[in-house]
């Protein structure tokens, strides 16, 4: 009688086998989500404010790339919004060739079409959500105005196509170089034989190969009320071709039944090169060859950091945050040229979390990016400093430190000091001369600043100069410079200068000393003392000296109680951009403040910190209806490697220095491969959050930090918890 039972159980086990056998063999690529930062938030809970407008909770796209391409290429939703892809709107404009989470990008933007049904100011397309999915290095969306699948793989200087016509009238491509990221730009398109085009889009060249003959090139007039667009010039030897202002050129095709691919290779040096590097990297591949190629160089580099125990869920979010830290910066040299020229790094923003773990996976890739600063550094003859302070001491010395040394340390050291000694103030660093002078940037006396207000934003340069000067020093140790190394560490120690007793915060002081007034600390400036922070959030910026940060207090009870306040006073409801999701004052949605939960371990309260780290790893990554918004702007895998490294359970505290502070890992298991090839292991030992011992090697660690020397030797970092 109970033998009819044994084939559902039987065929239940078989599922539970299966299932278990597909989880068993899910590589960290599958677990990545492209769409990761590309919401927003709008619950005023959550971001702390009313929003007046659409924050920046992520500003990334779900484009198609490989590792540090030139080519990004993915849906635009919105020109000029971030990396132009805003999940909530639900009509695709094109799909541009490059990206980016800091606007400025969006390049030569193409769009298929059919029929006649458009005109050139509305030709864009609704699309769902359900209909549209994102992979490493793949993108696919179905355009519901004209029946057409839409896809898309990618190689480093190449994006390639695939149009799945449905509707059966004429296909045709629209490329809609009047837009670009930053605005509007100059361009150019002439037909390139029977299967191809070529042209520019300001600086940017592109060759694009199509699989179908080329029947016609249309000139589809815009609106002329539109801003006018400079033109281009025209072609020489007798081509035809189309420059315009407001113009969007259309290519017809002869009618095929097969799909429409199209390969569209970049360069910023010429069209030749553009079609050199076509012909480098796809050639005659077919597009499946081309998306296998791109999800197994995401696979090599994701397997990196192999994870043990953790959720699903803590899985995604680890692997798709992993996956930013490889978008940038990007490839600006053609295939084969040597040497290989990366462009500069947003230094202020991903020195801290995205550059450092470069430095420790891919190497290779930190020496490029050094020495392309360097060749930059040849002509200015400064290193770079990236929108605010002068961080590229510390990404170079950290970098050295950690054994990436594949450049000319002494030209870099040298570039080094011409920034910090620079009397210049429209090079390297602003304002350096009273800097040099003073001890500190004095402010301007504004009497009555608001959040826009545009000044020299002093106190915020005084404490990055400050960890610069000190980042210098230790190379100059690490190179025998005596001299230098006394010089700067004295120069570290201006970060006393701007420190004010009364309200025991760093504050904007005049250049004769006195102290900025009125005084407000909860309120967020851009450029007036502080920049894009309060004075809360800007205080505690002292990762070269905590300890004599500490000693400015009263006491480390008076400290403690500093940082309690830091953590808890309610944000006042001010809309910043730039400025989301707060614990208390602490801003998780932007960079000066988020090493600060770390504070508590120099006062022997690594408990305190780990709260506050484990609520932001739980609630402030995924966020929103849809799970997908970051607590603000990526800028370049900035919010994302800092999630990446805290799920760890190591931070690198003082970027400059080879060493990371401990916490309580996510995963139980994290074995990374580093740049030597040796394995890393970090064990979670209990399920507590507490750590009452910690080993390297086997051996007792002294203090908190694990220094990366024992790293590379690949010793497992053994962290005990209760």
């Amino acid at each position: 009688m109970r033998t009819p039972l044994i084939k559902p159980f039987l065929s239940l086990g078989l599922m539970l086998i299966a299932t278990c056998l597909a989880q068993a063999q899910k590589r960290p690529v599958d677990y990545v989500n492209p769409f990761l930062g590309t919401t927003v938030l709008t619950n005023s809970a959550d971001l702390g404010y009313v929003p007046p407008w659409r924050t920046w909770n992520g500003l990334n796209a779900p484009s198609a790339t490989v590792p540090f391409a030139m080519v990004q290429a993915g849906p635009i939703t919105t020109y000029g919004s971030g990396s132009g892809y805003e999940y909530e709107v639900n009509t695709i404009k094109a799909f541009a060739q490059t990206s980016n989470t800091q606007w400025g990008r969006q390049n030569l933007p193409l769009m298929p079409l059919e029929g006649n049904g458009f005109t050139a100011d509305d030709f864009a397309s609704s699309y769902s959500h359900t209909h549209e999915s994102a992979h490493p290095g793949y993108y696919r969306v179905f355009l519901e105005r004209y029946h057409i699948n839409a896809e898309i793989t990618a190689t480093r200087r190449c994006a390639y196509y695939r149009f799945t016509y449905q509707g059966g009238q004429e296909k045709k491509l629209a490329f809609d170089l009047v837009h670009a990221g930053g605005g509007s730009s100059s361009w150019d398109l002439q037909p390139a034989g029977d299967h191809a085009v070529s042209g520019k889009q300001g600086g940017l060249c592109f060759y694009a190969v199509m699989n179908h003959r080329i029947k016609s090139i249309g000139n589809y007039k815009r609106n002329p009320n539109q801003p006018n667009i400079p033109r281009s010039g025209q072609g020489a030897g007798g081509q035809r071709r189309i420059s315009g202002q407001i113009d969007v050129p259309v290519i017809g095709f002869e009618i095929e039944s097969k799909p429409l691919e199209v390969k569209i290779a970049l360069s910023y040096t010429s069209v030749e090169a553009a079609k050199h590097n076509l012909e480098a990297e796809i050639a005659d591949k077919s597009f499946d060859q081309v998306y296998k190629a791109a999800d197994q160089t995401w696979e090599t580099v994701l397997n990196k950091i192999q994870v043990t125990g953790g959720t699903d869920r803590e899985k995604e979010l680890f692997y798709s945050c992993l996956f930013r830290q490889f978008w940038f910066p990007n490839a600006s040299s053609d295939a084969g040229a040597e040497p290989e020229n990366l462009g500069s790094p947003a230094l202020w923003d991903v020195f801290r979390t995205q550059l450092v773990l470069l430095d420790m996976l891919v190497p290779d890739v930190s020496n490029d990016i050094i020495n392309s600063m360097l060749r930059g550094s040849a002509r200015s003859g400064f290193l770079p400093t990236s929108f605010h302070g002068d961080f590229g001491s510390a990404y170079i010395t950290g970098s050295y430190l950690r054994d990436v040394r594949g450049y000319d340390v002494q030209k870099a050291f040298g570039y080094m000091l011409n920034n910090a000694n620079t009397t210049d103030g429209n090079r390297a660093r602003p304002h350096n001369q009273e800097y040099l002078a003073s001890g500190y940037v004095p402010e301007v006396n504004i009497a009555h600043p608001v959040t826009e207000t545009k000044s020299t934003a002093g106190t915020t340069k005084t404490l990055e100069f400050a960890y610069s000067d000190y980042a210098i020093a230790q190379l100059a140790k690490a190179l025998g410079d005596t001299n230098v190394y006394s010089q700067m560490m004295k120069r570290s120690q201006n970060y006393k200068n701007v420190f004010d007793p009364e309200s025991e915060l760093m504050r904007g002081r005049l250049a004769d000393g006195n102290w900025c007034t009125p005084f407000d600390p909860y309120y967020p400036y851009y450029e007036y003392m502080y920049r894009e922070a309060n004075a809360w959030q800007a205080s505690f910026f002292v990762p070269q000296n905590t300890p004599g940060l500490i000693s400015l207090y009263q006491s480390p009870a008076d400290f403690e109680q500093k940082l309690d306040t830091l953590f808890t006073a309610p944000w006042r409801g001010y809309a910043v951009d730039n400025l989301s999701c707060f614990l208390g004052q602490f801003c998780m949605g932007n960079q000066p403040d988020i090493g600060y939960p770390y504070l508590y371990y120099f006062i022997n309260k690594p408990e305190k910190a780990q709260a506050i780290l484990t609520k932001l790893l739980a609630h402030y990554f995924g966020m929103g209806p849809e799970g997908l918004a970051l607590p603000g702007m990526d800028d370049e895998g900035s919010l994302t490697g800092w999630y990446v490294f805290n799920a760890m359970g190591i931070y690198p505290y003082s970027p400059a220095d080879p060493e990371y502070i401990v916490s309580v890992p996510m995963f139980d298991k994290i074995a990374m491969t580093l740049g030597n090839g040796k394995t890393f292991t970090i064990v979670k030992k209990g399920q507590g959050k507490n750590i009452v011992k910690i080993t390297i090697g086997g051996k007792p660690l002294d203090g908190w930090f694990v220094n990366y020397a024992d790293m590379l030797q690949g010793k497992e970092l053994d962290i005990y918890l209760k």
